[in-house]
């Protein structure tokens, strides 16, 4: 059962490895400008290194959970972003934004902490403009220092096994990818971590299924 107070040590407790997290989806984006959704209440830590490693970057990011979205409001206003960070009341299952507004969207832990991931891939997916880039999952950040990660292993577990991770496999996901169609246009990264990332449609290289990256 997720508490208030549990989601935000999660989200304080991964404060130094935002800007890795952050580093690795701009990787994979490709870009340093458009607008960007980051969905779930562990958002507001990777959308705002997101925000200051891209500066042409517009970000839409919240929750329906209650309480976090004032907490997210609070961590906004301490980065001083105010102006390109926006929080809304956003449900996961059911997005409230058109088809095609989004260039990029990420859900940091939509994978291990619902059952239903699948609808959340679909409704990411949905929202993306053509060329689009959707990255769900969660992990320390590809390049994060192994000395960094030990330091927040242990309570990370703690708190993961209190919020009842679930544990996925890549296989797990690959055939989730699969039957929703979206495979060919999909990647794996296992780098400190696991990612799906899925490209929308036109615009999007169409890869040989699901290739995966791991150290």
């Amino acid at each position: 059962m997720l508490e208030l107070s549990d989601i935000i040590d999660v989200n304080e407790l991964f404060s130094p490895l935002y800007p890795y997290v952050a580093k690795q989806v701009l990787e994979a984006y490709g870009r340093d400008s458009g607008l960007a959704l980051e969905l779930g209440p562990f958002a507001g830590g990777a959308s705002i290194e997101l925000a200051k490693q891209a500066e042409g970057l517009q970000v839409v990011m919240g929750d329906d959970y209650p309480g976090v979205n004032e907490y997210l409001e609070r961590k906004v206003a301490a980065a001083g972003l105010n102006s390109r960070i926006t929080v809304l009341p956003l449900n996961k299952l059911d997005v409230a934004f058109p088809e095609g507004t989004f260039d990029l969207a990420v859900f940091r832990g939509g994978l291990f902490f619902w059952e239903e991931r699948r609808r959340m891939i679909e409704e990411m997916h949905r929202v993306l403009k053509p060329g689009g880039l959707a990255m769900v999952g969660g992990g320390f950040g590809a390049d994060a220092p192994d000395a960094l990660i030990e330091q927040v292993l242990a309570p990370s577990r703690d708190l993961n096994r209190k919020l009842g991770k679930t544990v996925l496999s890549e296989q797990n996901l690959r055939e989730t990818l699969r039957d929703l169609g979206l495979e060919p246009f999909s990647r794996i990264d296992a780098r400190h971590g696991l990612w799906a990332m899925v490209r929308k449609g036109a615009g999007a290289s169409r890869e040989e299924g699901v290739s995966t990256q791991s150290h």
